[in-house]
């Protein structure tokens, strides 16, 4: 499935721009969640971008390899880290019970803009997981797009370089379009799709995923109206000891 590579100018100054964000979060929670798989599992980190969480998982200890669509990311991170790296698409992963655990984050789900793509992309990753493995992703929601995206223009000053950024959103199709440009060169366009709760939810069910939590990024509460991101986590059978409840205290202690 050949797609333009959509960060291939932006991927040299992709962590700059996101320096901002701090990753401990995603860290915490995927190392709890790997508290519930087997010693020596593989982990695949899928739309892993220029390898920043991946590496860490690296430097962790645990076998980890990446995957992304972009080319230019994948080259950003070949420069940072040693884990296996190859281009694939979330919706035809070639990989068959190779991995225990599967993380998918910082939105990149909200990246598959077809109708058919998110129940695709559940199915992979479905085929990807060996019985008992563990996926865990995260999506933004519309209220993240409208509080903080959608309007006029702006401009961010980086290390050594600076960006306008503009967002605009098409409700009729549920598509934030953000259009980046560095310094004055040629804008890049991202494009997004925010998904209601229970598509996700009806996906993970046909590729044969039992759901064990749906959560608040931030809080790990249930999901409110204000809610701005989205936490998955979801285990092929069988399930074994991994429970909501659990998994819950479990993280929440941790987030403290």
């Amino acid at each position: 499935m050949a797609r333009e590579d959509t960060f291939s100018a932006l991927a040299r100054y992709y962590d700059a721009l996101m320096s901002h964000v701090d990753y401990t979060r995603w860290e915490t929670i995927a190392t709890e969640l790997t508290t519930h798989l087997p010693r020596g599992f593989r982990h695949l980190d899928a739309a892993c971008g220029t390898a920043r969480f991946l590496d860490g998982c690296l430097r962790a200890g645990w076998d980890s390899s990446g995957v992304d669509l972009s080319i230019g990311m994948l080259h950003a991170a070949r420069l940072r880290t040693a884990a296996p790296l190859a281009a694939a698409d979330l919706r035809a992963l070639p990989f068959r019970e190779g991995f225990d655990f599967i993380t998918c984050l910082f939105d990149s789900v909200n990246f598959i803009l077809d109708d058919e793509g998110i129940p695709e992309a559940m199915a992979a990753f479905a085929t990807a997981l060996r019985p008992g493995g563990v996926l865990y992703f995260d999506i933004v929601t519309e209220r993240m797009v409208t509080e903080y995206f959608e309007g006029p223009a702006w401009t961010e000053d980086n290390e050594g370089f600076h960006t306008t950024w503009k967002t605009d959103y098409d409700r009729a199709t549920n598509i934030a379009e953000t259009r980046v440009r560095v310094n004055h060169g040629e804008a890049s366009t991202i494009r997004e799709r925010i998904y209601p709760r229970e598509a996700i939810e009806d996906a993970l069910a046909a590729a044969g995923l039992r759901l064990i939590i749906c959560a608040d990024a931030e809080t790990w509460n249930p999901p409110r109206r204000n809610t701005i991101r989205l936490d998955f986590v979801a285990c092929k059978p069988p399930i074994g000891k991994l429970t909501a409840k659990r998994l819950t205290a479990q993280i929440k202690e941790r987030l403290r």
